[in-house]
């Protein structure tokens, strides 16, 4: 009877044991299945659209009626008028443009915008010689012809024009005539020839530059301003 109670026991036991077996190895297919688990295939996700490349910004220009001179610091734009007036009215005159009466940065704008006045007094039947406006005073320190080096007595005053290479003085000038009524020659003209190979009037050639009293009335005047 005994034996049979032990045998009954060893039998319960083993059953147990292979049943847990059984149901650990169960449970660890399970977890091995469900680690390999492919993931869900999901829908792709266009990327968001790059923002837009803003378009470069375009340089400066000058009106396609005026002339365009390339400085040093930058871009300038200058015009020839045909209108006998003083110095004082054409400044006033580019005042209304949006300018101011023009310098000269060089000798290469010098000579065009004699060209251009030269053109101009053609096209108005101006006459054999003609004079036009330009920018530059007469420094304050300066009142007569020895108290300034030839090339240190005018000075630009459109806030754009530098130096000293767009001067360019024959003979005396400038020479610092004075009358009562006016006082000395405190502004600039360019005189200008009707044709190459012909005199600018008074024996001055064509591009050539003169001190001028500033309530006199020349026939043309340059304007100037910077490149929008």
């Amino acid at each position: 009877m005994l034996f049979l109670q032990s045998l009954f026991w060893v039998t319960v036991a083993a059953g147990a044991y292979f049943d847990g077996f059984h149901s650990s190895s169960s449970s660890s297919s399970e977890e091995h299945t469900h680690r390999h688990r492919k993931r869900p295939n999901y829908p792709h996700k266009p990327r968001p659209p790059r923002p837009p490349v803003p378009a470069p910004t375009p340089p400066p220009q000058c009106p396609s009626d005026w002339m365009t001179s390339i400085r040093p610091q930058g871009t300038w734009c200058i015009k020839v008028f045909y209108e006998p007036t003083t110095s004082y009215t054409a400044q006033a005159r580019c005042q209304a443009q949006g300018a101011v009466l023009t310098g000269l940065q060089d000798a290469n704008e010098r000579m065009m915008v004699a060209n251009a006045g030269r053109a101009l007094n053609n096209q108005y039947n101006g006459g054999n010689f003609a004079q036009l406006w330009i920018d530059g005073k007469r420094k304050p320190q300066c009142p007569n012809k020895p108290s300034c080096a030839q090339y240190d007595t005018f000075q630009w005053t459109d806030g754009h024009t530098t130096g000293i290479a767009g001067f360019y003085w024959p003979g005396p000038e400038p020479n610092a005539f004075f009358v009562a009524k006016w006082g000395v020659q405190s502004c600039i003209i360019m005189h200008l020839s009707r044709a190459d190979g012909q005199g600018a009037g008074f024996g001055y050639h064509h591009g050539d530059l003169d001190d001028e009293y500033c309530q006199q009335t020349n026939k043309l005047y340059a304007c100037g301003k910077i490149a929008a």
